[in-house]
């Protein structure tokens, strides 16, 4: 099977729309393809912006402005997902954002490790609490599909660091 009918199947087989341009560094250069090398590599140079928009979005606590940054960040169909949580659709996001800042309230994201991105794919680690305010440390690492457009079209987040149960 040929590479580009192989990645296509994948794509399908998976149900992930993303899966094509991510795979795109195979396809020929063409500027008038959304997904080829030269298109993705573009979008790819804001992965620092959008990785700074996203841990914004994480850390904005008034309603209005975390919606607009969710936005800014997120395809409208963008998913988050991770073990505790799960966002589909900004106002989906915007709610899960919400509900872990009640969860963990004064704790606030932060980026602990450089921001590694390629063929669509970024991923970095963060860290929030470790502080008078918010004590408990958290930290993990998220991996993101960016679209071609340059947001987020996923995430799927890991948690490497949590609290120690508490004994009974």
């Amino acid at each position: 099977m040929q590479r580009r009918h192989f990645l296509k199947h994948v794509a399908l087989v998976s149900g992930s729309a993303a899966a094509p341009a991510a795979f795109a560094a195979g396809e020929p250069t063409n500027d008038a393809n959304p997904t080829s090398p030269s298109t993705r590599s573009s979008h790819m140079s804001n992965a620092n912006e959008i990785v700074v928009s996203y841990i914004a979005a994480w850390n904005e606590t008034d309603a209005r402005k975390r919606r607009d940054l969710v936005a800014k960040t997120w395809t409208d169909g963008g998913i988050y997902v991770d073990a505790h949580r799960r966002g589909d659709g900004h106002a989906s996001i915007d709610a899960m954002i919400e509900k872990a800042q009640k969860q963990f309230p004064g704790y606030r994201v932060r980026l602990v490790s450089k921001i590694e991105a390629h063929n669509g794919y970024i991923r970095f680690s963060w860290a929030a609490g470790g502080t008078e305010q918010a004590p408990l440390y958290l930290g993990g690492t998220d991996f993101a599909v960016a679209a071609t457009d340059g947001r987020l079209q996923s995430v799927t987040g890991f948690v490497d660091a949590t609290p120690a149960p508490v004994a009974a």
